[in-house]
């Protein structure tokens, strides 16, 4: 089997083509840019800032990890590391991803336990306006407590 080695030439675009190729507004961009999560881009004697393919992929990468619902800093964390050449660190992305299913899997525990008081406390009222009563702020502190 033989490799093939396509060689892709650079070309820089600026904040508008790269916004339109990643589907992120400009303004994100340049707010990315500025907690860190993109690299500052050197900028053109007018002034223009010019991305690459890197900034594409890197725009990419940050909104997967938001998508998991990682915070900025868990982001710019595991990005901090990484270079234009090296990558990311996959051990540090497993790590992140680990903590990210725990807070998940609790976010689950807590929903579903307050699904089921929503449940218990919707019989609750319903029985007690069957009788023609609402219920007494005691029976709403009690139910508080279970």
């Amino acid at each position: 089997m033989s490799t093939v080695y396509i060689r892709i030439k650079w070309v820089p675009m600026k904040i508008s083509e790269l916004a339109k190729i990643s589907g992120i507004t400009a303004s994100t961009i340049r707010f990315y840019e500025a907690k860190g999560l993109l690299p500052k881009i050197q900028r053109n004697i007018n002034g223009y800032r010019h991305y690459s393919q890197a900034s594409v992929q890197r725009l990419a990468t940050i909104e997967c990890a938001k998508r998991l619902g990682f915070r900025l800093a868990d982001i710019l964390n595991v990005l901090a590391d990484s270079g234009v050449t090296e990558g990311l660190d996959h051990n540090k992305i497993v790590e992140q991803l680990d903590i990210r299913l725990l807070e998940a899997e609790s976010l689950i525990k807590g929903l579903l336990a307050q699904r089921d008081e929503i449940v218990l406390f919707k019989q609750r009222l319903q029985e007690s306006w069957q009788q023609g009563k609402c219920l007494a702020v005691d029976e709403i502190l009690s139910a508080d407590k279970r």
